[in-house]
């Protein structure tokens, strides 16, 4: 799949470049390194803006804000409808797509920074990732949060940046699959990132931000998220739904876009057995082990609202996005998409890491059943296979994923 390079940012004024009433030279100063980032990077900044505004200088005289930022940002472009009325006003779309147009972007080659509302709105209008300034002001709950410059410049170096999405893709009739990096705590070159990774999805620990980044700017930059309906999260082995690792982020990036995050799709009914208690029991499981410990919610409830769904969102014309952490034989997944295939919904299936030299085993084709209760099947046979080598497609995810984890980890303002 072509992926998008991040070329440009779309800023606001308000709270993000500057605060209103007297001016906070500290947070302005992390702000200037922020802007200086950018051109550093070949990253292009432009300002979008509806109205006039003046600042007071030391002698107290106004001036037009957009000349001073032009003035001191010497790489800032400035849209505004006080100095052009023919550009369309914030938040409509036709806003951030006659930017889009003037500068020769696509929408996923930018992304939003700004920190009200209307910003918000403005982005999700233009299908472009919003991230949330909250270094000035806390004005809203919408979009990726980042409280400081350093943090977003952090975010942007280490994710938006890369040039290797996918370490695995598996695009064959309605199976759609796709894996980060091999997940290996053996092989050296895999384990520091994968030891990471685990600690992050089991227990919360290691870097959950940065794995939960790189997957959101991996949908986004391949355009993953243009082509969904719903998202939903793969329910760990105990009884219950969604994943407290992932909710969050996930319902985060589904609001950018207008995209209903489903926490209770898929419901575990009954506890399954863990592979390494298995293992230690000397038991066989297999995929029944998935497939009879889950069903789905018929009327699940989008973004955490208080009411769930009338009828059922799922039908022919709606695509889920299924989300798990670590990916051995594809059981899990594999399961869930046969359930949500008997309502007549397609998958794309994506997941943090994926087990090296272990092959994707499909499910084959099971009785027709009720997707919304428990079911008890026995003797489903598996279907087609997908050897890891063969759809294992870029070697060099991997190692630009572990540069950037330490990066991320260690990153600080470029000298």
């Amino acid at each position: 799949m072509a992926a998008s390079r991040l070329k440009g940012v779309i800023l606001s004024v308000k709270d993000t470049l500057i605060n209103t009433g007297q001016i906070e030279d500290n947070v302005f100063a992390e702000v200037e390194k922020l802007m200086a980032f950018f051109t550093l990077r070949g990253i292009k900044p432009v300002l979008l803006a509806n109205r006039a505004w003046t600042i007071t200088d030391h002698n107290d005289n106004e001036k037009d804000l957009y000349d001073a930022f032009e003035a001191h940002f010497k790489e800032l472009t400035i849209f505004t409808r006080q100095r052009d009325p023919d550009i369309p006003p914030k938040p409509r779309a036709a806003a951030t797509q006659y930017v889009l147009d003037e500068m020769k972007w696509e929408a996923n080659e930018v992304v939003y920074i700004g920190s009200s509302d209307d910003d918000m709105r403005t982005a999700v209008n233009g299908k472009i990732l919003f991230l949330r300034a909250t270094w000035y002001s806390n004005n809203t709950d919408y979009g990726f949060e980042f409280s400081e410059p350093k943090e977003l410049a952090r975010f942007i170096d280490t994710l938006c940046l890369r040039e290797h999405f996918w370490s695995h893709e598996i695009k064959d009739g309605d199976f759609e699959y796709y894996a980060l990096a091999p997940f290996s705590t053996y092989k050296p070159e895999f384990r520091k990132y994968s030891e990471n990774g685990r600690a992050a999805a089991k227990f919360g620990l290691g870097d959950v931000d940065f794995w939960l980044g790189a997957l959101v700017t991996s949908m986004y930059f391949t355009g993953i998220h243009q082509r969904i309906d719903f998202i939903a999260a793969y329910p760990g082995h105990r009884a219950g739904v969604g994943n407290d690792k992932m909710n969050d982020d996930l319902m985060t990036f589904g609001k950018c876009f207008n995209k209903g995050y489903l926490h209770n799709l898929i419901e575990r009914h009954t506890t399954a057995t863990k592979s390494q208690s298995a293992r230690r029991e000397g038991k066989v499981i297999d995929h029944h082990n998935q497939l009879n410990t889950i069903k789905l919610n018929k009327l699940p409830t989008k973004n955490y609202s208080d009411k769930p769904y009338k009828h059922t969102p799922l039908n022919q014309s709606k695509t889920v996005l299924l989300v798990d952490d670590i990916c051995t034989k594809g059981w899990s997944l594999e399961a869930a998409r046969k359930y949500i295939e008997c309502t007549g919904a397609k998958t794309i299936m994506v997941t943090w890491l994926k087990t090296i030299n272990t092959d994707i085993e499909t499910i084959d084709a099971t009785p027709e059943f009720d997707p919304y209760q428990a079911n008890q099947f026995a003797n489903i046979p598996l279907g087609k296979t997908y050897g890891y080598h063969v759809y294992h497609v870029d070697g060099v995810a991997s190692e630009e994923l572990s540069v950037q984890l330490q990066q991320y980890i260690n990153w600080d303002w470029p000298a």
